[in-house]
Formats: structure tokens, C-alpha cells, sequence
């Protein structure tokens, strides 16, 4: 038998023991090796790349990354289409029929007949951006690096996901800018007698309570306050989610609410942490520690600069520097603490890919092929519908 037919049945028969079958025979390994040593330098390379190719094994330490506290303002393109307007509609009050005769808004008249009709007003998004992820892989790499097609094939993907990854997590980042900004507006507008836009829980306490503790105190859990928390939490879920005009910054609404699917309440985890360790302290029900619909967040901006404390500020400081921000028209930083939470329709700020494609461009003098990841973001704030920040 010809030594290059003993190498591949060796190969073989050590696949076949590898999946518990029939162990190699003694005669064929030592055919193997009594072959091998007689073999030229040229069958001796071929065997070792024979062999590597069939089981040497490459680790990738990178994995698809997705957030694991959840993006929860990002809708797929796929399922509703390129965002390009918001609709709502206006109807008319419910009313008796002998007031049909009266005028009001959406009327019209058709022959004899006086109808009323909706009233449908529209709002564009609030803007689109253009990303890519440029990168290459050089022909020394492919040549040097791999010995058959299922390896460099696994590299390609491997460098694939790596591209996906970064996407992704560009991504996250600016969908949290978004929800950041829509915190901002929300803030910059205050409360007014027909629209409640921020509540402070430390306010909220001590107007319930008749006490006047400060920020510090209420952390600290004075006389039990952080027990109250969650009955505000779960008082303003019952409002968002009824038929209210307090929420929204439109107002000429005849009122908004939050369906169930598209409510989300995203907290700062530390805080969550200290309403748990004394709700846990006294009872042992989950439905009196947590809201239906809730999800931690470790911080709204991570650390900013060189911070390394981790301090409650820290974590629940929002840092906005716009220009054409509502909150200061001369575009310096406005930094905002004590931010713990939001209550929103996630539909209120929502952001979306309506395109996504790679450009390939060979250079063979080089001996380099370019790559691009190219995708275009599409993103609004819909501060028409109901929404409301927690601070302290």
C-alpha cells in the first residue's frame, strides 16, 4: 500500500475512534509510522499538512455581542418599514346624538348631510445619519496564516462578526443618546399646570408624607422612605398607561396612552440595587419589589472622563452639549444629576436601520481587499407621546 493511502486511512480510522467507533488497529498505526520514517522530506510535509488541516483547531475569543440589558427603543426596519413620519389622529368628542348638529372641529357637509370627520396631522423624524466600518485583509495574511479552504473561510467570518459587533454596539451608544436627549427635553420643559414632565421621588415623599427630608436622607432611607418608591412607580404606570393629556408636550391632544406592549420603564441599577436591599429586608414578594415592564440600566453616559469613583452622580448624570438644544441656547455642556429613571412609550423614542450593505474593493498590486459596512440610521423623539423622568 502505497505510503500516502496509509496516511489517509490512518487519518480515517483515528476519525472513526474520535466518535467512539472502532479503535485504530495496531498493524495500521504501525504501518504509519514505520512509513513515515522512510518518508521523503516532501510526503513528510504533506502528512503535516494533512494532519493540521484535520485537527489542529483555531479559537476565536470574540462571540456576537449583543447589549444584555436590552435595546429596547430599537425597532427593525424589516418588520414596520423605513420610519419616515409619525401619524396620530384627533377625533371629536363622544357626544350625544341630538349634538350632532353642533359645530366643531373636523366638520364638513356632504349634500344635506353635516359629517365629522378626523383631524390627521403628521410629524416627520427627527433626523437620519449615514455610519461604515472600514477595514481590510491583506493577501499575506490569507496566504500565510491558513493551509486550507474551511479555514480561511472561518477567518472571513470570524472577521465578519467582528464588524457586526461594532455595529452593533454603535448602535446601543446612540440609541441611549437618543433616550438621553429625549430625558433632556423632557427636563429642560419642567412641569406646568397641565403637564407633569419630571417627578422627583424626594419631593413626592415628603409631599405625601408631610416630612421634608433631604436628597442625602432619602438615600440614606430615613424612616423607611424607599418603601413608598415602588407605590409611585406603580401609581404613575397606572396613569401613563390610561387615557391622560398630563404626559405628552402636545397639547392639543385630546389625550394619549401607553399600550402595554410599547410600555418600558428603564431605571439606573444602582439605585434598583437600594430600593431591592430594603424591600427584600421586609418582605419576600417579587411583586412588591419590582414594576411590570422594568429594566436596569448601569448608566446613562457610563463614566464620564476620568472618573473612576463610581459615585451615585457619577452614574446618574446626564451630560448634554448641543447647540440647538430647548434646554440652553448657548450650545455650553448642561450637566443634569440624579436622573434615576424613565417611563416612556418605547415608540417615543425609537430609532431604526433602513439600509444596510458591504462595498468590496480589490486592489491586486497591492495585494489588499478593502471592505465597508455601510448603514444608514433613522431616529426620533415623538415627545407627543407620554413619557415622564424620575429624579431625587
Amino acid at each position: 500500500m502505497a505510503w500516502n493511502e496509509q496516511v489517509d486511512q490512518f487519518l480515517k480510522a483515528a476519525g472513526e475512534q474520535a466518535k467512539g467507533k472502532t479503535p485504530i488497529a495496531q498493524e495500521v498505526f504501525d504501518g504509519v509510522i514505520q512509513e513515515a520514517g522512510t518518508a521523503t522530506l516532501s510526503e513528510k510535509e504533506q502528512f503535516l499538512n494533512s494532519l493540521s488541516g484535520r485537527i489542529i483547531d483555531t479559537m476565536y475569543t470574540d462571540a456576537a455581542w449583543t447589549d444584555k440589558y436590552g435595546d429596547i427603543f430599537f425597532q427593525n426596519s424589516e418588520q414596520f418599514g423605513a420610519i419616515v413620519q409619525i401619524i396620530n389622529t384627533e377625533m371629536p368628542e363622544v357626544r350625544q346624538n341630538r349634538a350632532w348638529d353642533q359645530i366643531t372641529t373636523g366638520q364638513t357637509t356632504i349634500g344635506s348631510n353635516v359629517v365629522y370627520l378626523p383631524v390627521v396631522k403628521e410629524q416627520l423624524v427627527g433626523g437620519t445619519s449615514s455610519w461604515a466600518v472600514p477595514y481590510a485583509v491583506s493577501g499575506t495574511q490569507m496566504d500565510s496564516a491558513f493551509r486550507n479552504a474551511s479555514g480561511l473561510s472561518r477567518f472571513i467570518g470570524y472577521v465578519q462578526l467582528s464588524a457586526e459587533n461594532a455595529i452593533k454596539y454603535h448602535l446601543t451608544r446612540m440609541s441611549a443618546a437618543n433616550r438621553n436627549n429625549y430625558m433632556m427635553e423632557k427636563l429642560a420643559k419642567g412641569n406646568t399646570a397641565t403637564n407633569v414632565n419630571v417627578v422627583s421621588l424626594v419631593a413626592e415623599y415628603n409631599a405625601m408624607t408631610g416630612k421634608s427630608l433631604t436628597t442625602q436622607q432619602f438615600l440614606n432611607n430615613q424612616d423607611g422612605c424607599l418603601r413608598m418608591v415602588n407605590r409611585i412607580f406603580k401609581k404613575y404606570k397606572a396613569l401613563l398607561t390610561d387615557m391622560t393629556t398630563l404626559f405628552t408636550l402636545d397639547s392639543t391632544t385630546t389625550g394619549k396612552f401607553i399600550p402595554d406592549d410599547r410600555f418600558t420603564f428603564s431605571v439606573i441599577a444602582d439605585f434598583n440595587a437600594l430600593l431591592e436591599s430594603e424591600l427584600y429586608s421586609t418582605t419576600y414578594h417579587d411583586d412588591f419589589v419590582k414594576a411590570k415592564g422594568f429594566r436596569e440600566v448601569p448608566s446613562w453616559q457610563g463614566l464620564r472622563g476620568a472618573s473612576t469613583t463610581l459615585t451615585f452622580n457619577d452614574l446618574t448624570t446626564i451630560n448634554s452639549a448641543r447647540e440647538d438644544s430647548v434646554i440652553d441656547s448657548s450650545g455650553v455642556d448642561i450637566n443634569k444629576s440624579g436622573i434615576i429613571g424613565l417611563m416612556c412609550d418605547k415608540w417615543a423614542v425609537m430609532h431604526t436601520v433602513v439600509r444596510h450593505r458591504t462595498g468590496v474593493q480589490r486592489d491586486d498590486i497591492k495585494d489588499i481587499t478593502l471592505y465597508e459596512h455601510q448603514f444608514t440610521d433613522r431616529y426620533v423623539n415623538n415627545l407627543m407621546l407620554n413619557g415622564i423622568v424620575f429624579t431625587i
